[in-house]
């Protein structure tokens, strides 16, 4: 028990210290984000990119079984009975947890509270009007309709990729590689993303990716529609280039997928935009978002239709939990819109291409 109380004295006073450490944004990019991330998180993610599998995938798998073993032992012993053995086991759990909470904020959510990406890359953020959002919808139209006739479709008409999705992932890293020309803080040498085993079953989560901080690799569920598997590849990679934010990774996906050599990434970037961009417009104007959606070619209506089919047809109790655990950990780490800040890629495309 001494033992337990003697570790739990400095593990709260280092969480206070990064708590405080956290009001200091400029502090945080200087001496965490610039530094201290870039030395500690790379030869993680490089030795994890030694695996041909997602570690992470591994460890929660893993870490599942150990619950409900633990659940199952507990029920079965009388130990729940002793009140003193309880005590300790949930100082233990406490210590845990508190472990778990510094690892994660030394190893990445230290990002959540560094400058905005925007003000970084010298973006106008003011307020977006209606008359902007509709020029972007425009050229994304436009865009979109050009990129589709260089992209190959599957016998249904669906866009396909050309080559397998562990070539996709890897084409993503080329693709940072000459972004980082542009933003040099993007720059950095990471392991690479890792396809998910179980992607099949993760899509009824509603989950296309995820980045693993203790690992430092970047998930992807290459089950989901061929047409946004190289942009959300871009998404998580940006989260482990120490992009926090949501609708801030959303636009380093946009911006690494864009200026990937690749017109299929091209391709997936613009519609990755564009299907935030129209249903921006959609609820606030129906006429115009017909007249938007009536100049698509029918190819780019059948992709947007499959995407829009896919989250239809693995909707369920899974997704809608999985979507309040995203909502209220986005909230925990000072996103105050929860999962409604992806969409806010709106305002940050608006700045980036209009501007």
């Amino acid at each position: 028990m001494r033992k337990i109380l003697v570790t739990l004295l400095p593990l709260g006073i280092l969480i206070l210290a990064a708590r405080l450490f956290m009001r200091f944004p400029e502090l945080v990019e200087t001496v965490y984000s610039n530094w201290l991330y870039k030395v500690i998180l790379p030869p993680i993610s490089r030795f994890a990119g030694i695996f041909p599998f997602s570690i992470a995938e591994v460890l929660i798998i893993l870490l599942l079984i150990w619950l409900v073993m633990e659940i199952v032992n507990r029920l079965r012993s009388k130990s729940m009975d002793k009140p003193k053995k309880s005590r300790y086991s949930w100082l233990n759990l406490v210590v845990l947890i508190g472990l778990l909470y510094l690892g994660f904020l030394t190893l990445w959510g230290l990002n959540y509270h560094r400058p905005a990406f925007a003000d970084m890359a010298g973006l106008d953020t003011r307020i977006t009007t209606e008359e902007e959002v509709g020029k972007l919808a425009a050229l994304l139209v436009n865009e979109a309709n050009q990129l589709r006739a260089v992209v190959g479709e599957d016998e249904k008409g669906i866009m396909q990729l050309g080559s397998s999705p562990r070539e996709v992932l890897e084409q993503a890293v080329a693709g940072y590689a000459e972004l980082s020309e542009l933003y040099p803080h993007l720059d950095g040498k990471y392991g690479s993303p890792k396809p998910l085993l179980l992607s099949r079953l993760i899509s009824y989560s509603g989950i296309y990716g995820f980045y693993f901080p203790f690992t430092g690799e970047p998930n992807i569920n290459v089950a989901i529609p061929q047409v946004m598997l190289p942009v959300s590849t871009c998404h998580e990679m940006a989260h482990q280039r120490g992009v926090a934010r949501e609708e801030e990774a959303n636009l380093v996906a946009y911006l690494s997928a864009i200026n990937n050599s690749s017109p299929e990434f091209k391709y997936s970037a613009t519609i990755f935009a564009l299907s935030y961009v129209l249903n921006d417009v959609a609820a606030r104007d129906e006429k115009e978002f017909a007249a938007l959606r009536g100049s698509l070619v029918p190819e780019v209506i059948r992709d947007l239709e499959e995407n829009r089919n896919f989250a239809k047809r693995h909707q369920g109790p899974w997704s809608q939990v999985f979507s309040w655990i995203n909502d209220a950990y986005l909230k925990a780490n000072s996103q105050s819109e929860g999962v409604r800040s992806y969409s806010r890629v709106v305002d940050l495309l608006v700045a980036l291409i209009i501007r």
